[in-house]
């Protein structure tokens, strides 16, 4: 009885949001059961680049540390406001919902390329970076 009522509360969970959640939750686990390393989801230019390791693009917005409070809460906060989203800002646009994930997907790592390649330039600036 407790199962099928759990498992309807996570069916009720809008699409977007379930996936994201679940995804978080199973990499987190997946860490933690020590199957994979946290070294293996960073996100790390050189090695997306040079070494094609192209799955970094997205771990890297799925693990959020070691299990435990700040983990619990992290869980919440995705689970809650990503569910407020889908359900008011978003309703029967799932397609809107998901480019915004993506948006702010591209936005951040575009950030986080620049960052590397200043601080490059920076730190070797002979070096041929531009």
């Amino acid at each position: 009885m407790a199962y099928q009522s759990l498992r309807l509360e996570y069916l009720q969970i809008p699409p977007v949001s379930r996936a994201y959640t679940t995804a978080c939750v199973l990499t987190t686990a997946a860490v933690q059961l020590e199957l994979i390393t946290p070294f293996q989801l960073y996100f790390n230019p050189e090695l997306i680049f040079k070494h094609f390791q192209i799955w970094r693009l997205i771990t890297n917005f799925l693990f959020f540390g070691p299990v435990g409070f700040n983990f619990l809460f992290n869980m919440i906060f995705l689970y809650r406001y990503c569910r407020m989203l889908e359900e008011g800002s978003f309703r029967g646009r799932t397609a809107d919902f998901v480019f915004m994930f993506l948006f702010g997907g591209f936005l951040m790592t575009g950030l986080q390329l620049d960052t590397y390649i200043f601080s490059w330039k920076m730190c070797f600036p002979i070096s041929l970076v531009e």
